[in-house]
């Protein structure tokens, strides 16, 4: 079966052609490791076929260069999400101008609208999101929310006003992170179809922390959304709890009761049909 992971980041270090932007989202895991070629190493040694590199906001912020150069160079087997800032006065612009010059000339294959870590979200309802939303509808790019569970329903707004524009949710919310039912905020978007759900590690690893174990969360996932909305991603190398490997086998132990088309859909064909196309 071939994998694909649809959610790395990628970072060169110390690298002076690629000077990191100061951030306090999370630790400098960059500084340690975090290559392309590292990576792809990881890939090898483990299996997985193609591989999602998704703009590193906390390393990076809105400079996709690196990740851009990375999936270039790689093409027979990367794809490349890039990252606008959402809290400018036009994004949608910037999206415009990232895709009509794109950095490396790589293709894009969806685009990161990042919206946690203490970043106001005002742009979901303002018609900021919306303008993104109509152009990645023409230039059929996926849209990879990064917002916590608490702003689904503009996010169900926002699909629902453009239902052709597929939607790949990072860290399926962080119901883990937002006041309420998280999990409720998430399954209320199940009957929208353009929506589709990435299964990190980071949410395998939560459901196993406080459940003791990831299946039955994967399942009900399976159950609600449908097995071909689902997609794993590792969250390498900025998820530190486990190595690529443990990471691996982690989802493999989430999905162990799903039947080999189940498998499939989960860890090769939803992730090959969104960045892949």
């Amino acid at each position: 079966m071939a994998i694909v992971d649809t959610h790395t980041h990628v970072a060169a270090g110390r690298d002076s052609k690629f000077p990191p932007a100061s951030s306090d989202l999370t630790r400098e895991w960059w500084n340690a490791g975090g290559t392309a070629e590292e990576l792809l190493v990881e890939l090898d040694a483990n299996g997985v076929d193609r591989v999602v590199f998704v703009q590193a906001i906390a390393a990076y912020g809105y400079d996709c260069s690196y990740a851009a150069a990375s999936a270039a160079a790689h093409s027979e087997r990367a794809a490349f999400v890039a990252a606008i800032d959402m809290s400018g006065s036009d994004p949608a612009a910037d999206l415009v101008a990232l895709c009509e010059s794109p950095p490396s000339g790589v293709r894009i294959a969806g685009v990161r609208l990042f919206g946690v870590g203490g970043v106001e979200t005002t742009w979901l309802t303002d018609g900021r999101a919306a303008a993104v939303w109509e152009y990645a509808a023409e230039h059929n790019l996926v849209i990879v929310p990064t917002v916590f569970a608490n702003e689904f329903v503009h996010l169900r707004a926002l699909a629902e006003a453009q239902p052709n524009t597929q939607v790949a949710v990072d860290h399926c919310g962080f119901t883990d992170m937002v006041d309420g039912d998280g999990d409720a905020m998430l399954f209320a978007l199940r009957d929208i179809p353009s929506i589709h759900l990435k299964v990190s590690s980071y949410v395998l690893e939560a459901a196993e922390r406080d459940d003791g174990d990831p299946a039955p969360l994967t399942e009900r996932l399976a159950d609600a959304f449908g097995v071909d909305r689902l997609c794993w991603g590792s969250d390498h190398p900025q998820d530190q709890r486990h190595d690529y490997a443990g990471k691996l086998t982690l989802a493999r132990h989430a999905t162990r009761a799903f039947d080999a088309a189940s498998r499939n859909a989960f860890f090769n064909t939803t992730g090959t049909a969104l960045f892949f196309p």
